[in-house]
């Protein structure tokens, strides 16, 4: 996440060798891998500035705003830790990762209608938004984002969705392809996916990372 330091004059070879970051920018990129979601504050059009100020080696890449994974799907870590204070959106990566082709199903369960959204929305404001599984709070959310106004996520004071509803009545909610690609790429990366604020996802962050 820090620009890659000169190697201290210092320092015995043995030790730097030791030390060299083991992620190289990948040339071999799966253009699959892409944001799943719409999110405000998207990094996609900045990447070509963002990518200028990326390290060419690094050790452990730290997304602490991960948010829809533009920045991740476009340089494709090996070795990573995203994380975001959204326990919704953390729970989409983990859901992905775990329980595709579950979540894919359960997505089909959907439908696309004013009533039908403002009946799913209303569900954090009932009991049994509590028993809800962890599939089936990822295929909300994920619902609920593509077809609210603008893709917005906001929640009010008690932490209950009130977004209005898009209609986007031709919108793809979930494209298969793409949620498997994403699942594929997290199980096959070491890395951590946590729910915390920005400070506590950077305390691990050593040198080269």
């Amino acid at each position: 996440m820090l620009p890659f330091p000169s190697p201290d004059p210092e320092m015995e070879e043995p030790a730097i060798a030791k030390a060299a970051p083991k992620n190289k920018r990948n040339k071999a990129l799966n253009h699959l891998l892409q944001p799943f979601l719409k999110w405000a504050g998207g990094k996609r059009q900045l990447m070509p500035h963002i990518r200028e100020q990326i390290p060419s080696k690094y050790n452990k890449y730290f997304e602490p705003f991960v948010g829809g994974g533009a920045v991740l799907f476009d340089l494709q870590p090996k070795k990573f830790r995203i994380s975001d204070v959204n326990a919704e959106l953390i729970n989409c990566y983990e859901v992905i990762k775990d329980n595709p082709d579950e979540l894919l199903e359960h997505i089909e369960t959907h439908h696309i209608t004013e009533e039908y959204f403002y009946e799913l929305r209303g569900i954090d404001r009932k009991p049994e938004f509590k028993k809800l599984s962890k599939v089936e709070r990822a295929s909300r959310i994920i619902f609920l984002n593509k077809t609210c106004f603008n893709g917005l996520f906001r929640v009010n004071s008690r932490g209950q969705f009130n977004v209005p509803f898009g209609n986007y009545r031709n919108t793809t909610i979930a494209d298969k392809f793409i949620i498997k690609a994403i699942s594929n790429y997290l199980k096959t990366s070491e890395v951590e996916i946590v729910c915390e604020d920005f400070y506590a996802a950077c305390e691990t962050a050593a040198k080269y990372d």
